[in-house]
């Protein structure tokens, strides 16, 4: 009964995860170029963002979370668009955006290419970058736009947006996966009882 009770009080210790990951799903249209256009094809492209939810809470209600010369963490990222792909090796969650209540309205991803005097949502002619800008929306979808360049051409692909946010599998908290040991313990001890009485 003793170990039971120290069970007890070690899975209602373990730590509750607080954040919580939320995916945006995007796609993208191309709708015009300036200059020579980046890239090879007119397809469509696409791709998603994955990052904690918690980062709201590091701006103010009806701001924006984020600058422009500071990557937010990004737990996932793929974009792939005109034959050039983005990954997190090479591109990062940029700004977030919020409603007056503090919930995520609008979010930017960009690579990460140094630009001087501007670093995200800022596209140079003749390096390979992206900006996607998601933005003014309700927190569960809502329209963009998107710009893409590449080294050594000089001009860039302007895109129209399209995005959601989509579900994500949770995973269990540590207390959750504590109270399920605990339950699993317990019913082997009442079993056990049961043998031997």
């Amino acid at each position: 009964m003793r170990k039971l009770l120290i069970a007890s009080l070690l899975a209602l210790a373990a730590p509750a995860a607080n954040a919580i990951p939320v995916r945006y799903d995007f796609t993208i249209t191309l709708s015009s170029v300036g200059g020579t256009q980046p890239g090879t094809g007119t397809a469509n492209g696409g791709g998603f963002v994955v990052f904690d939810n918690a980062l709201a809470a590091l701006g103010a209600p009806g701001g924006r979370v984020g600058d422009m010369s500071t990557p937010l963490p990004t737990i996932d990222l793929s974009f792939d668009w005109l034959g050039l792909h983005f990954d997190t090796t090479n591109g990062t969650l940029g700004a977030l955006y919020l409603d007056s209540f503090g919930a995520i309205t609008g979010w930017s991803i960009d690579a990460l290419t140094p630009t001087p005097g501007c670093t995200y949502q800022c596209v140079q002619w003749g390096s390979t970058d992206f900006n996607v800008l998601a933005a003014n929306a309700s927190s569960i979808g809502g329209n963009g736009t998107a710009l893409l360049s590449q080294a050594g051409v000089n001009g860039v692909a302007i895109g129209n947006v399209s995005w959601i946010q989509t579900e994500i599998r949770s995973v269990p908290e540590p207390g959750t996966l504590g109270l399920m040991a605990l339950g699993v313990f317990g019913a082997a001890l009442r079993r056990r009882k049961a043998l031997h009485a």
